[in-house]
């Protein structure tokens, strides 16, 4: 029961740090819509309950060491977000890279090379074929479209037919990425909060490129293969040296 007290807490704290990232945002730039705002911080908070709990055992559907059930109610949330606000798929990045190839492929190279020399230098345990499986497939392409697609859409407004700005929404891609390093760095157990700081840091990192690279290419793909190549060949440059 304590457990459980904690995930709510933890998610709830989340959404409204979440919340306070987006008023930072607005003192900026009024144009911002307040109750949309709510809407992406309460998003990010029910995401994070979604996913915490499908790693319980009454709620988890799929079977493994790692949490797919709570990654496929992540992504469940996310499409039905993306329904009921008709974010349009041009707003969430679910098109083809439509701009900056050369740069955008560049980029990817050099995220997914950053992380072969963080697998190098922390040498993590050889994986076994479900942790690959795991890896490949659901951070890359559920957080991506978590905090690369649905979250800035609904920060920036981009519903109901709206388009993406042309150029870079920084104060957009900094909110998200702060909040994708809480994520990973934040935690509450027994309730008391603890903070894991390389975690963190290389997440904010990976979330700003991330970012960047999302509007940059106007398209998620290229950070989802950033994201899911630099967590396999993290895994793998340990066994190859």
């Amino acid at each position: 029961m304590s457990r459980l007290a904690d995930i709510f807490s933890y998610s709830a704290t989340f959404a409204a740090i979440a919340f306070a990232l987006f008023l930072l945002a607005r003192f900026r730039d009024a144009r911002l819509s307040i109750p949309l705002g709510f809407a992406f911080a309460l998003y990010l908070g029910i995401d994070d309950l979604l996913t915490a709990l499908g790693g319980q055992a009454g709620l988890a559907f799929v079977g493994g060491n790692w949490n797919w059930s709570g990654k496929l109610y992540s992504l469940a949330l996310a499409i039905a977000v993306l329904l009921a606000f008709r974010i349009p798929r041009e707003a969430a990045g679910l098109v083809w890279p439509r701009r900056n190839a050369g740069s955008s492929l560049v980029a990817t190279c050099l995220l997914i090379a950053l992380s072969a020399t963080l697998g190098a230098v922390f040498r993590p345990d050889a994986p076994d074929a479900e942790t690959l499986a795991f890896q490949l497939t659901m951070p890359g392409i559920v957080e991506e479209l978590v905090y690369r697609g649905v979250a800035p859409a609904l920060f920036l407004g981009l519903v109901a037919g709206r388009r993406e700005p042309g150029a870079s929404p920084w104060p957009a891609i900094l909110a998200t990425a702060v909040m994708f390093s809480l994520w990973h760095g934040l935690g509450l157990r027994g309730g008391e909060f603890g903070f894991e700081w390389i975690p963190a840091a290389y997440t904010l990192v990976g979330g700003l490129a991330y970012g960047w690279l999302r509007f940059h290419s106007g398209s998620l793909l290229w950070p989802v293969i950033a994201h899911a190549g630099g967590n396999v060949i993290f895994l793998l440059v340990p066994m190859v040296i």
